[in-house]
């Protein structure tokens, strides 16, 4: 995990609405953080892995001097997507529902449109978006993929 439990605890100590934390046991807070690392960990970064296998620490330069350290941003969003998930976000099930646009209850019909509405966080399968903007400016901006007649 990205910081240890300690550290999120010392960083919830100055954050409000934390009650799901809070009353959650020490194992579900460090499942939760495993998972959110296994989160961050899909997601696709600018910068080469310092360690064969691992996504944080990075390096950006031509090699890796022995320096490198997980930055503050990554931790931080590690302890808010562990905190989402925790209080029962779930981006799998926010996908599906901001998809509906339209329902009936009588009829028993639902209507979906998968290309609208739904944040690219709950796409990326980061459960906040809070956590979401720490992580932005780490990852690589899609491009183009050139074509090439030959």
């Amino acid at each position: 995990m990205y910081g240890t439990l300690i550290d999120a605890e010392t960083y919830f100590v100055n954050r409000l609405h934390i009650d799901a934390w809070n009353d959650e046991t020490d194992a579900n807070k460090t499942i939760a953080l495993n998972e959110s690392q296994n989160r961050i960990d899909l997601l696709n970064f600018t910068g080469e892995e310092v360690t064969e296998g691992t996504v944080f620490p990075r390096y950006y330069g031509d090699e890796s001097d022995g320096t490198e350290t997980v930055p503050d941003n990554i931790k931080i969003a590690g302890y808010e997507c562990a905190f989402a998930l925790i209080d029962g976000v779930d981006p799998e099930f926010e996908q599906e529902n901001l998809a509906i646009s339209s329902e009936a209850i009588a009829g028993v019909r639902t209507s979906y449109d998968r290309g609208q509405g739904v944040p690219e966080h709950f796409k990326s399968g980061i459960p906040s978006a809070y956590a979401w903007r720490f992580l932005q400016q780490y990852l690589k901006t899609p491009g183009k993929v050139p074509i090439y007649r030959i």
